[in-house]
């Protein structure tokens, strides 16, 4: 009960003070740990546990597999391998045997995720969706797509979650028709009353394919919209050139009382940069926090520092940067640094190289950045002076 109520330092306290060597009390421990992201923790109690002489059991091994997933701790994923194949456990635990593929794959070892799959003596939707998202989350749409195909050959019917993977592969590939079926496959079981993600990944696909129409239907349709779908129609705009049509969409999320995440409003700022709408741009950022109280991420500063650098107020952008409660980040330092190669500002170029190199001494674009600050200044000797400090600092 504790540890699902994440109240883990106390549930955690519990198992020590009384001495518990009970697996299933210790295994819903580590659950909740990998539940709320503290996978280093739950690595630490499935040592420890061990240590107190508890075996591990398939839903153990199945929890610290996500772990290892989730952190991209391959040899570790490999040693609970052969613990299990040691074990025999994967004969009669199909739960086991996707959590195996999903871990190879999200560790981006997909030969052995695939090779994983094609020995299971048991497959089911949990375990080839896996495969299916490691193909996507790499890149290599194609190959999900054949996955898919392989699947629906053993007669194993997708879930919500499939074909979310696979319409993010349609989106990739601009496999518009494939999507189409897809999206008619989803209708014919109505999936979309009761999943809000499926309904997001679907208007991105029409949205990457190119057909905003579609896309833009299938958003007013969704019985709720989030701003996860909100964001992927506004891009869809934005990718085209439409960015009157993009500003219009945020307009009316915003209307709906859906509040901006980070990508759609980096997204949005970067369309009021091409348009020059630079006041409208500011007033987005703020309303993030005083309309919606709202921190901004990170990425939300560096577009608003882009964007007052690509207008040239770069007096703005350095405000701003003071401003922010922390600046350690490269992203915002080559925002600014390429407003200064633009407008050609030695002066609050050099300081802001100063900056993102100690930040990170081995930002390579820093050096490019203010070496071509310098150089197109006719400073020539000033650039070669950056070139032998990124060479020194190893920094490519």
């Amino acid at each position: 009960m504790y540890a699902k109520c994440d109240a883990l330092l106390k549930a955690k306290s519990l198992l020590d003070r009384y001495d518990i060597k009970d697996v299933i009390a210790w295994t819903a421990l580590i659950a909740g740990y990998v539940r709320a992201g503290q996978c280093e923790d739950a690595f630490y109690l499935f040592e420890h546990m061990q240590q107190k002489g508890i075996s591990p059991n398939a839903v153990t091994y199945a929890c610290i597999l996500k772990a290892c997933g989730t952190l991209g701790a391959l040899e570790m994923g490999k040693q609970i391998h052969d613990e299990i194949m040691k074990q025999g456990l994967l004969q009669n635990d199909v739960v086991l045997g996707g959590a195996l593929v999903d871990m190879y794959a999200k560790c981006n070892t997909l030969a052995k995720a695939r090779e994983v799959l094609d020995i299971l003596p048991l497959r089911d939707v949990i375990s080839w969706s896996a495969l299916i998202a490691g193909y996507v989350q790499w890149g290599q749409a194609e190959e999900a797509m054949s996955c898919f195909e392989s699947m629906q050959k053993e007669n194993i019917s997708p879930n919500a979650v499939t074909y979310a993977c696979i319409l993010k592969a349609c989106g990739m590939l601009g496999a518009i028709d494939k999507g189409k079926q897809i999206h008619e496959e989803i209708e014919s079981q109505d999936l979309l009353q009761d999943d809000i993600v499926l309904g997001g990944v679907l208007v991105d696909m029409y949205a990457k394919c190119g057909d905003l129409t579609k896309a833009h239907c299938v958003l007013d349709e969704l019985p709720s919209r989030n701003a996860v779908a909100w964001c992927a129609l506004i891009a869809g705009y934005a990718q085209q050139g439409q960015g009157e049509e993009a500003l219009k969409r945020f307009e009316q999320m915003q209307q709906e009382g859906i509040p901006p995440n980070g990508v759609t409003l980096c997204c949005v700022l970067h369309v009021c940069s091409q348009l020059g709408r630079i006041e409208e741009g500011h007033n987005y950022f703020t309303d993030m926090g005083v309309k919606y109280g709202l921190k901004p991420p990170i990425e939300v500063y560096a577009s608003m520092v882009d964007l007052f650098g690509r207008a040239g107020h770069l007096e703005k952008a350095v405000r701003l940067i003071r401003e922010m409660p922390c600046c350690n980040h490269s992203v915002i330092w080559r925002a600014l640094l390429a407003a200064c190669r633009k407008w050609g500002d030695i002066s609050v170029g050099r300081w802001a190289f100063d900056r993102a190199i100690e930040v990170d001494k081995k930002d390579g674009a820093a050096y490019i950045l203010m070496a071509n600050i310098y150089a197109a200044a006719g400073l020539q000797e000033s650039a070669k002076g950056i070139e032998t400090m990124r060479v020194e600092n190893n920094a490519w």
